[in-house]
């Protein structure tokens, strides 16, 4: 009795983040024990699977990744969610000049060449991000001007025409 072997090709979609970047495959029927992630000593991130079907068929895939050359190998996390595994590849972190924006990019899954790609920026709005503390002190001074718009409207419009007609 041989066993056949079949090749298999999943939708993995590639999301590329500031800090991180993940990379999810959708693989609903593997378990956890019928997948793999390995990153070989050469940098190269292997993602393969292998399965039993129908008794004596055997499904398997191999997908190959170049990981961003800052990321940090020994921190590369795999999770198996609902048919999803979603692969965290971490980043270091580089601080960006002022004026320069973060790099954010998808890239779906195609049967040609499974490589990084090439950086695309989003627009500046939907990257934003403000930390904590300087959120609140632009809604300080959003109200600060409020209630002195509040104030100088009273003086000018009520305060002062009942002290005109004294």
């Amino acid at each position: 009795m041989s066993v056949s072997y079949q090749q298999c090709e999943p939708e993995f979609q590639y999301h590329k983040g500031e800090d991180h970047d993940i990379i999810e495959f959708q693989v609903k029927d593997f378990r956890k024990d019928q997948l793999r992630v390995h990153m070989s000593r050469k940098g190269l991130l292997t993602v393969s699977g292998e399965r039993t079907h129908e008794g004596t068929k055997r499904i398997r895939f191999r997908k190959e990744f170049n990981p961003p050359n800052d990321c940090k190998p020994d921190q590369i996390r795999a999770k198996l969610s609902s048919g999803v595994l979603f692969i965290t590849i971490p980043k270091k972190v580089v601080p960006q000049p002022l004026g320069q924006e973060p790099h954010t990019q998808v890239h779906r899954a195609s049967n040609e060449n499974a490589t990084l790609p090439k950086n695309e920026t989003k627009s500046f709005i939907s990257k934003l991000k403000i930390g904590s503390k300087t959120a609140m002190k632009v809604v300080a001074g959003v109200a600060v001007l409020s209630l002195m718009f509040t104030v100088l409207f009273y003086v000018y419009k009520i305060y002062a025409p009942v002290i005109m007609h004294i």
